[in-house]
């Protein structure tokens, strides 16, 4: 029964059976058979679904404020003695901003996985990384800064991976049937590619000398992965407000064109939050600190 109320506070902390489910490596049908039984021997009900997400009733969030921190407690143990281990072994859940997954995260994985076999590895690649942060080791995510910018206090600590700065592009083909903005007030008459994930809403940043323009650009397009919108971009859509990184070898090649280089733009960054070393698996602990290593190595 135990290993049931284990189940349920992880059911509670991600709203989701399926989430609960991976995380004991069992069945969908078989964590919804645990809520069961363990709902028949309390002989109450534990949660109920609202807003697609599970929460508890009030006995089960008596269950889950008493029963949280033995769960806490007995992973806390687990997590010491793996490091007697003589071979490292473990599981390292990560979820991950699509941009750092699709260019980055699995070259990362494949060289760590040659020197270390036994680590076995689940990825979650979403856009909002840290709203999964109970459930996970990792947690890889990123922002648009500019000045005045604060981020909100998160019990995570955070290293940052990349950054750079934001840029205006448009194809050619997009450039030969439309005018070229001269003044961010221009885009306003164009079609504009937007990735909220990446900006957190519509507004481009844009700044020259001491003035600082936020300007509301039109949703043409909606997406949230940069690399569809930079494939928009490169069909002739509309114009997209990009991180440099993703555009800068088609801006090299041609197939894009940066627009309005007068003005600096938003900074795009990428960040890397993890547990504390207190609560943190020495597994993933190991993991990141290689993740920050290669980082070091390649601005070095």
């Amino acid at each position: 029964m135990l290993d049931k109320m284990a189940f349920f506070v992880y059911v509670i902390r991600s709203g989701s059976i399926s989430s609960a489910a991976r995380r004991f490596n069992i069945s969908v049908s078989a964590g919804s058979r645990w809520l069961q039984e363990l709902e028949n021997h309390f002989g109450t009900t534990l949660c109920r679904r609202s807003n697609r997400l599970l929460e508890a009733t009030q006995a089960g969030q008596t269950l889950f404020e008493e029963f949280s921190p033995l769960v806490d407690s007995a992973e806390r143990i687990s997590r010491k003695l793996e490091d007697y281990q003589s071979q490292e072994k473990g599981h390292i859940d990560i979820v991950c901003t699509p941009v750092y997954a699709n260019h980055y995260l699995m070259d990362m994985i494949a060289q760590y996985s040659k020197a270390h076999p036994d680590v076995t590895f689940n990825i979650n690649v979403t856009p909002w990384a840290l709203d999964h942060a109970s459930t996970s080791d990792l947690m890889i995510s990123a922002n648009a800064s500019f000045q005045g910018y604060r981020e909100k206090d998160l019990l995570l600590v955070k290293r940052e991976l990349m950054q750079c700065p934001f840029i205006v592009v448009a194809s050619p083909q997009y450039l030969e049937s439309h005018n070229l903005p001269s003044h961010p007030s221009d885009l306003a008459q164009h079609p504009c590619l937007i990735a909220t994930t990446l900006t957190g809403s519509n507004d481009w940043i844009f700044r020259q000398q001491a003035e600082n323009i936020i300007l509301k650009v039109p949703k043409t397009v909606e997406v949230n992965d940069s690399d569809l919108l930079l494939r928009g971009a490169l069909n002739g859509i509309g114009i997209a407000y990009l991180p440099e990184f993703v555009a800068r070898s088609y801006i090299d090649n041609g197939k894009l064109i940066a627009l309005l280089p007068d003005y600096q733009t938003s900074i795009w960054s990428l960040n890397l939050y993890y547990h504390s070393p207190q609560t943190a698996s020495p597994t993933a602990t190991k993991f990141k600190d290689f993740l920050l290593t290669s980082k070091e190595e390649q601005h070095s």
